[in-house]
C-alpha cells in the first residue's frame, strides 16, 4: 500500500480504489468543492478586509484569522472527515435545535385523562394473531401489521464472515442474551441460510436437517414452511441450505422466497435473519430488496476495502442507499478505515475483533458468542445488544 495514482484507480492515502465509486470529487489542491469553495471565500474575504479603511491593526489579525479557519475547514480531518463537513452538522444540529425550541406548544383546556385510560401507540410491530401458546395453521392465522424485521450480511467478496455473524447474532437476539444486571426479551428470530452454492450454517450449528431445497420440492397446497425449519438450543428457528450445490434458480428462486417470507410473517416472527451468496443472482438480488438492514462486511485489508466500495457502489445501484451500514469484521488494534468509510458516508454499525476463538468454535460446530469467551465474544454480543434495542425500540435506533 502506497500513495499516488495508478493507471485505473485514484489512490485515497492508504489504499487504492476503482474509479467510479461514489465518494466526495477532489477538485482542487486535495478539496471538494464545498471545502474549495470555503477556502477561495475567505481567501477573497481576507484580501477586501485587507483593502478596506478598517485600520491595519485590526484588519490585518482579523484576515489571518479568517484565512486560517478556512484552511483548517478544508485540509483538517477529523475521524476520517474533513473540517467543513464537520462544521456544516454543527451548523445543521444548531438550527434544528433551535428550531425545536422555539417550536409552539398548545396547552388542552380539559384535565389530562388519567394514564390508564391514554391508549398506547406501541413502538414496535403488533402481533395480531392468537395467544403464543396456541397452536394454529398459518393460513388461520392473522398475519403482523408490519410483519418480521429483515437483516442480512452482505459482501461481494467471499470468506468476510457473512454466515458467521448471520449464525452468531441470530441465536444471540433468539436467546435473550444480555450482560449481568440486565434482562433482555428473547425474540421469535427465524435464519435462512440462503445461499445455493455453499451453505455454511448446516456445518456452524452442527445440525443436518430438511433444507429449503426440500421445502421447494414439496407440494405447494401442502406445505407447511415450520415443518422444514428446525429449532436450534438458542430458540432460533432456522431453514438450512442445500446439501449440495444448486447451480439452479429452479426451485429456490425469488417466488420461493417470498411464500417463506410471507409465512414466517403469518407464524409472528419478530426478526428474519438472510445469510446470502456472494453473488448478484436472481434470488440473491430478491433477498436484498426484501431486506429492511443491509450490513456490508468489511475486513480492514487493501481487497476488504476495495471490496467494500465496489459492494456498495453495487447495492446503491439497487437502490438501497438509505438502508446500508457497515461492520467492521476482524478488527485489529494497528488499522484504521475511518477514512473510507468516511468517503462511503457510511456508518459503523459494530466491529468484531480479529480472534482465534472464533475458528476454535467453528471447529467443534459451537457459537462463539454464547459457548465461548474473548473479544470476539464480547463484541457479537454488544452487536446483539444493540440490534435488539433497534428492533424493540424503532424510533431510538
Amino acid at each position: 500500500m502506497h500513495k499516488g495514482r495508478g493507471p485505473r484507480g485514484v489512490l485515497v492515502d492508504e489504499f487504492q480504489f476503482a474509479e467510479g465509486f461514489d465518494a466526495p470529487d477532489r477538485l482542487a489542491f486535495g478539496l471538494a468543492a464545498g471545502p474549495l469553495l470555503a477556502v477561495v471565500g475567505a481567501i477573497l474575504t481576507a484580501y477586501a478586509l485587507v483593502r478596506s479603511p478598517v485600520p491595519a491593526p485590526v484588519a490585518m489579525p482579523l484576515a489571518l484569522f479568517v484565512v486560517a479557519l478556512a484552511a483548517s475547514l478544508g485540509w483538517l480531518r477529523i475521524a476520517g472527515r474533513p473540517g467543513f463537513d464537520w462544521a456544516v452538522f454543527a451548523l445543521r444540529f444548531a438550527l434544528r435545535f433551535a428550531l425545536r425550541a422555539h417550536r409552539p406548544t398548545f396547552q388542552l383546556a380539559a384535565e389530562p385523562a388519567p394514564l390508564d385510560e391514554v391508549p398506547i401507540i406501541p413502538l414496535f410491530r403488533e402481533t395480531a394473531g392468537p395467544p403464543r401458546n396456541a397452536q394454529t395453521h398459518p393460513a388461520e392465522t392473522a398475519g403482523r401489521k408490519g410483519g418480521a424485521r429483515r437483516l442480512t450480511f452482505f459482501s461481494l467478496k467471499g470468506g468476510t464472515g457473512r454466515s458467521t455473524l448471520a449464525t452468531e447474532l441470530a441465536c444471540l437476539l433468539a436467546s435473550g442474551s444480555a450482560p449481568p444486571g440486565e434482562r433482555a426479551q428473547p425474540m421469535r428470530v427465524a435464519l435462512l441460510d440462503l445461499d445455493l452454492r455453499s451453505p455454511s450454517v448446516s456445518v456452524r450449528l452442527g445440525m443436518p436437517h430438511r433444507t429449503v431445497l426440500d421445502f421447494g420440492l414439496a407440494p405447494p397446497g401442502k406445505r407447511r414452511l415450520l415443518d422444514y425449519m428446525v429449532r436450534h438450543r438458542s430458540g432460533v428457528h432456522v431453514l438450512l441450505g442445500p446439501a449440495a450445490p444448486l447451480s439452479s434458480e429452479w426451485p429456490v428462486n425469488p417466488a420461493l422466497l417470498r411464500e417463506v417470507l410471507r409465512e414466517l410473517d403469518i407464524e409472528g416472527f419478530d426478526v428474519v435473519i438472510m445469510d446470502l451468496s456472494a453473488e448478484l443472482s436472481p434470488l440473491t438480488t430478491a433477498a436484498l430488496m426484501c431486506a429492511d438492514d443491509v450490513f456490508v462486511l468489511l475486513t480492514p485489508t487493501a481487497g476488504g476495502i476495495h471490496d467494500a466500495y465496489r459492494t456498495t457502489e453495487s447495492l446503491r445501484g439497487l437502490g438501497l442507499r438509505h438502508s446500508l451500514r457497515y461492520v467492521i469484521n476482524r478488527a485489529r488494534a494497528d488499522t484504521d478505515v475511518s477514512e473510507p468509510i468516511a468517503d462511503l458516508r457510511g456508518q459503523i454499525l459494530g466491529e468484531i475483533p480479529d480472534d482465534d476463538s472464533v475458528v476454535v468454535a467453528e471447529n467443534h460446530h459451537r457459537l462463539v458468542a454464547l459457548e465461548s469467551s474473548g473479544p470476539a465474544a464480547d463484541a457479537l454480543q454488544r452487536l446483539a445488544r444493540r440490534l435488539g434495542r433497534e428492533l424493540r425500540f424503532p424510533a431510538a435506533g
